[in-house]
Formats: C-alpha cells, sequence, structure tokens
C-alpha cells in the first residue's frame, strides 16, 4: 500500500512539473543605467488592455510568462537617478513594437527577448522603440 501511495504521488509531481514547464514567456534585459518599469500591454494599440506591470534594475533580467496567445507590445519608463548631478535625472518614456505570443500545446510556446538599451547623450533616447509621453505610458 506504501508503495502504491509513493507512486502515485511521484508521478503527480511530475505531471505537475511537465505541465508548469512549458509555458510562452518574453525576458527583458535591462542594460541600461537606468530603473526600468515595463508594463506588458495585449491586444491591438486603440483597444489594448494591461497584462502586466514589472520593475528592473539596472543591469537585470526579468522572465515574464505568458498563459494566452495573442499580440502584445510593451510600454517603459526609464528612470536615471543621478547622485552626482541632480541636473542629470531624467525619464524617458517609450513603446515597443507589437509582437505575437503563442502559448498553445499544438502549436508551441513562444520565447521572446527583448534588449533594453539607452545612448545616454544629452538628449538620450532608447533603441529601436517609439518615444511616448507620460500621459500615453500611464494610460491602462
Amino acid at each position: 500500500m506504501k508503495k502504491n501511495s509513493l507512486f502515485l504521488a511521484i508521478f503527480m509531481i511530475i505531471i505537475s512539473l511537465q505541465s508548469f514547464s512549458q509555458q510562452a514567456s518574453l525576458t527583458i534585459i535591462n542594460k541600461s543605467n537606468r530603473q526600468l518599469k515595463v508594463k506588458v500591454m495585449k491586444g491591438p494599440e486603440k483597444k489594448a488592455v494591461h497584462y502586466i506591470t514589472d520593475s528592473l534594475a539596472p543591469k537585470a533580467t526579468k522572465i515574464i510568462y505568458f498563459t494566452e496567445t495573442g499580440f502584445y507590445f510593451t510600454k517603459s519608463q526609464a528612470i536615471l537617478i543621478s547622485k552626482d548631478d541632480p541636473k542629470m535625472n531624467d525619464t524617458i518614456y517609450s513603446k515597443d513594437k507589437p509582437f505575437q505570443v503563442i502559448s498553445d500545446k499544438r502549436r508551441g510556446y513562444s520565447n521572446l527577448t527583448m534588449k533594453y538599451t539607452i545612448k545616454e547623450t544629452k538628449k538620450s533616447e532608447a533603441d529601436d522603440v517609439v518615444p511616448i509621453t507620460r500621459k500615453e505610458y500611464t494610460n491602462n
């Protein structure tokens, strides 16, 4: 009886781990020296709904998991806080191009990577993204 219970428990653990191990994901790599706050939005731009918000420290990496297939895009807020020169304190708002996520047993699972970099100059801007206003960032 004990062997059957042990076998059943191990079998249930293996099945559980296997079902959780397959998920679609977005890996965000913050290559900048800024605190990054990323909002993931689901759906087309005009009708997008908030999916998740996450923060990343400078030079950090974070993984966001998806449970549904669909089109998503990100909105980012990158904050630079300079202790040496307060005039250098700066916030950049941007939005990324839409991307498709597949999270389906039949079609597979997307594993995407987004690298966030900023060229720090007098007028800093993020690479390969569209600048937006603070108001656009805070909507949704």
